[in-house]
């Protein structure tokens, strides 16, 4: 399948890539925006892609449209399983709460994964590998075992012959084990820890796999961005400066960090690059909207301001910016295996 790299990429045929940031339950957001899209497209969301990535949550929902899987679908999965990924807890407010709470979860992970990979095979074949996915995927994640970060991807490149044998369910549990959160998980003789930890928002990935791999000129490169409602996250002067390990871990404040500078300096990059052919869909929440999001909040006032920020966020671009994403015709394929 030599020809696939010697494709010509042009301003007229560009090579068209969706990137979708992890972000816990906030994923819904995703799913939810893309959904909004599909409908006003009127067929499934991958066909319009050459390239689809995704990391943690947004790389359950990249797999889920790279398999075509329709977004309401993914949207009702997340909406039936969020609590049962994330059990309603209330949280500590005094000193000795926090400390035993902390102390609870220091040799095992907060949460269960058992019902996180009933969410995906919901959406996902268990027996189906990534090369059964119907367009081409990247997908980071943190190889633990080699101490590397590793990027899963279907066979779109003829000499790419590893990770097409990979179970589909496998590498989504492997680039959504999220440190504390979940245990690690496993594929094939490796353990993997969440993508989120280089790459929460994996634009950069498109960008470097459309340039380096398939010499997509910059001109030719149009990239579809979606995230979570976490562009900013900033501490107040009131908490002072001396944190210990107890001041990072609440509220998911070191992980919301990481999330935050990644996701704003990949957009900062990407926007320099590629200039208009670079769309970012995204809706910070407020102060007060932020009370009832988190990463791993799945409450119904959640449910609820998530949805209508993904609504009111894509309603905004949906005449504007998103119809040329519509009218793609993709020229990268997956190399079937014989």
């Amino acid at each position: 399948m030599s020809e696939m790299t010697e494709l010509a990429w042009t301003s007229d045929t560009p090579f068209q890539a969706l990137a979708l940031t992890g972000g816990g339950y906030r994923g819904l957001f995703t799913a939810r925006a893309l959904q909004v899209i599909e409908e006003q497209y009127g067929a499934p969301i991958g066909r319009c892609f050459d390239l689809i990535c995704g990391t943690s949550i947004g790389g359950i929902v990249a797999l889920a449209v790279a398999f075509e899987v329709p977004m309401e679908k993914v949207v009702a999965v997340f909406e039936e399983f969020g609590e049962r990924i994330f059990p309603a807890r209330m949280p500590p407010t005094t000193f000795a709460g926090k400390l035993l709470d902390l102390t609870k979860h220091l040799r095992k992970p907060r949460y269960d994964a058992s019902p996180l990979r009933d969410a995906i095979t919901k959406l996902i074949p268990v027996d189906a590998t990534l090369g059964d996915a119907l367009h081409p995927l990247a997908i980071p994640a943190v190889n633990v075992t080699e101490g590397r970060q590793q990027v899963f991807k279907t066979r779109h490149k003829a000499e790419w012959v590893r990770d097409w044998k990979f179970s589909a369910v496998d590498v989504a549990l492997a680039t959504a084990a999220a440190p504390t959160f979940f245990e690690l998980a496993e594929v094939g003789t490796n353990v993997y820890a969440d993508g989120g930890l280089f790459a929460n928002a994996p634009d950069l990935i498109a960008l470097h796999e459309a340039e380096h791999f398939f010499s997509v000129p910059r001109e030719a490169l149009r990239l579809l961005s979606i995230g979570t409602t976490t562009q900013t996250y900033s501490i107040a002067s009131s908490a002072g400066r001396r944190f210990g390990v107890m001041d990072w871990m609440e509220g998911q404040r070191l992980f919301s960090v990481i999330i935050s500078c990644q996701q704003q300096f990949a957009e900062q990059l990407v926007k320099h690059r590629l200039g208009k052919s670079y769309v970012r869909i995204d809706h910070p929440a407020t102060d007060e909207q932020a009370r009832d999001l988190g990463l791993d909040v799945a409450t119904e006032a959640a449910r609820r301001t998530l949805i209508g920020l993904a609504d009111k966020c894509v309603t905004n671009v949906l005449g504007t910016q998103v119809p040329p994403f519509l009218k793609h015709k993709p020229q990268l394929k997956i190399v079937r295996q014989s």
